[in-house]
C-alpha cells in the first residue's frame, strides 16, 4: 500500500505507511511510531530522540552527543515507570490520531483513494488492539518461551532468535556477564520444535518483519554434529531459507514464491569449545542455511586473553576461521576495545592487527570493534584493580580502534570486509 497523508483538524500532516509486515506513523516530521504487523510498538523517535522496546517491553533511549564520540552518546534504558509512561502515551497518541481520521475536516492532499485510507485506519484499528495491558501480558509470555536474549550482534537486531541451547558452555570469561546465573543446556529435536512453534505463535503476523534466523544462546554451534544437524533440518522444514547461489531474477522469483522468507541462520562460535569443528562440517551446515557467524577473537595478543579468560590461542581462532571459510561460512570477528587498560594497550593494538591481517576475509565478513563495557565488582573489575592496571578513557578507547583501523591492511584485497562498532549497551529483543 502507498503511504497515505491526512492532514488532520489541528492541522497536522499525518502519514501511515501500512506494509505487509509493519505499520508507520509520521507527524510533521517531527514524530515516528513503528509498529509490527500485530500492532506492538517496536521503536519510535520523538524530540529527536530514539526509542526502542524489547518484546519483554522494556524500552531503550538513545540519542546522539551534541560532540562526536563515544564518550558523549546517551544509551538509556527507561525504569519501570518511565516505560509504562511512555508505552501509555504512545498508545494516547494513537487513540487520538485515530479519532482524526474519522473527523470530517480531516482530508488527504494527495488524493489517497478510499480503499488506501480505509487500509490506514484499520493499520491504527491494529495498534489500538495491543493495549498496554496486552503488552504486559505479552511480556509475561515471552519469558515462558525465552531465556533472556543478553546479546546478538548489531546486524542481527531483528533476527528471528531460536533458542538451540540457553547459557553458555564455558562462561568463564573475565568481562563477560550475560550468562553467569544460568545453566548451559542443549534442546533435543522434539523440545526445539515445540518451541519454534511457541515461538511461531508469540510472533504471529510479524514474523515477516524478521529477515534472519539467529540460533542461539551464547555458542550453540558448540553442539555435537550428529545432534546439530538435526536442528538445522527442523530450522529448514519450519522456515523457507534463502537457497544458496539464488542471485538476481531467480531469487527475486524464488522470493515472491516464499512471501515470508529468511536470509540464512547466524550465530555465534567460539575458538576452544568448537575447535574440532572442520570445513566439512561447516559445509554441512552452510548447505542447511548458515551464512556467518560471530567469533569473540577480541585480542590477537596471547597474553591479554589468558589474563580475561578466554582459553584458546590466537592461531586458534586463525585456524578455526580457516575451517569455517573453507566450509563456504562468512565469519563476524569482534574485537574488545579497551581490554587488558593501560598495561595491555599497545601490545594489544599491535597483535590485533597481525592476526585481521592473516585472516582470509572478504565483503561477505565482518569487523566489530566492541568497547570493553565494565561493570562493578565483575571478576574483570576485581583483577584489574588487584594488578593495579589502569583503564583507558573512553578517548583512549577511541585511539586504540583508530590505530587498529589504520593497522588493517586491506589494499591488495579485491573485496574487504566492513568495520564498525558494536556497543553492546544498544542491545534489546
Amino acid at each position: 500500500m502507498p503511504i497515505v497523508e491526512f492532514v488532520i483538524p489541528s492541522g497536522n500532516h499525518l502519514l501511515i505507511n501500512a506494509r505487509r509486515e509493519s505499520i508507520s506513523i509520521m507527524v510533521d516530521q517531527s514524530l515516528t511510531l513503528n509498529y509490527d504487523r500485530e500492532g506492538r510498538l517496536i521503536g519510535a523517535w520523538i524530540d529527536g530522540r530514539n526509542y526502542r522496546r524489547s518484546l519483554d517491553n522494556r524500552v531503550l533511549e538513545k540519542q546522539e552527543g551534541t560532540q562526536p564520540g563515544l564518550a558523549h552518546r546517551i544509551r538509556r534504558e527507561l525504569d519501570a515507570t518511565e516505560a509504562h509512561n511512555f508505552l501509555s502515551d504512545a498508545y494516547a497518541r494513537v487513540v487520538n490520531y485515530r479519532a482524526a481520521l474519522d473527523d470530517p475536516a480531516t482530508h488527504s492532499p494527495n488524493n489517497s483513494s478510499p480503499a488506501d485510507c480505509q487500509t490506514a485506519r484499520d493499520a491504527l484499528d491494529r495498534i489500538l488492539d495491543c493495549t498496554v495491558e496486552r503488552l504486559e501480558v505479552d511480556r509475561k509470555t515471552f519469558h515462558v518461551i525465552y531465556k533472556p536474549v543478553s546479546i546478538l550482534p548489531p546486524d542481527q537486531y531483528l533476527a528471528l532468535v531460536l533458542q538451540a541451547t540457553e547459557g553458555c558452555s564455558y562462561n568463564q570469561c573475565a568481562f563477560c556477564g550475560f550468562y553467569r546465573n544460568r545453566k548451559f543446556y542443549i534442546k533435543g529435536v522434539e523440545e526445539f520444535d515445540k518451541h519454534i512453534r511457541d515461538v511461531r505463535s508469540f510472533f504471529g503476523g510479524s514474523i515477516g518483519l524478521r529477515k534472519s534466523i539467529f540460533l542461539a544462546d551464547a555458542n550453540a554451534l558448540v553442539i555435537p554434529q550428529a545432534q546439530l544437524l538435526p536442528l538445522f533440518d527442523t530450522i529448514n522444514h519450519e522456515f523457507a531459507i534463502h537457497p544458496r547461489g539464488l542471485e538476481n531474477d531467480a531469487l527475486k522469483q524464488w522470493e515472491a514464491q516464499h512471501p515470508i522468507h529468511f536470509e540464512g541462520v547466524y550465530s555465534f562460535i567460539d575458538a576452544f569449545t568448537t575447535r574440532r569443528k572442520t570445513a566439512r562440517d561447516f559445509a554441512e551446515l552452510a548447505e542447511r542455511g548458515l551464512r556467518r557467524v560471530y567469533i569473540g577473537l577480541e585480542s590477537g595478543d596471547a597474553e591479554l586473553l589468558k589474563f580475561i579468560g578466554k582459553p584458546n590461542s590466537p592461531d586458534d581462532v586463525v585456524q578455526l576461521i580457516d575451517h569455517i571459510k573453507a566450509g563456504g561460512v562468512a565469519v563476524g570477528i569482534i574485537i574488545l576495545a579497551g581490554a587488558g587498560g593501560e598495561k595491555y594497550a599497545e601490545q594489544h593494538v599491535r597483535n590485533t592487527v597481525n592476526i585481521i591481517n592473516q585472516l582470509p576475509l572478504d565483503q561477505h565478513d565482518l569487523v566489530y570493534f566492541s568497547e570493553l563495557v565494565d561493570y562493578p565488582d565483575s571478576e574483570y573489575s576485581l583483577m584489574i584493580q588487584e594488578a593495579k592496571i589502569r583503564p583507558l578513557t573512553l578517548g583512549e578507547i577511541e585511539h586504540q580502534i583508530t590505530l587498529m583501523r589504520s593497522g588493517f591492511d586491506f589494499r591488495r584485497r579485491q573485496h574487504t570486509p566492513k568495520v564498525s562498532f558494536y556497543d553492546i549497551r544498544e542491545f534489546i529483543y
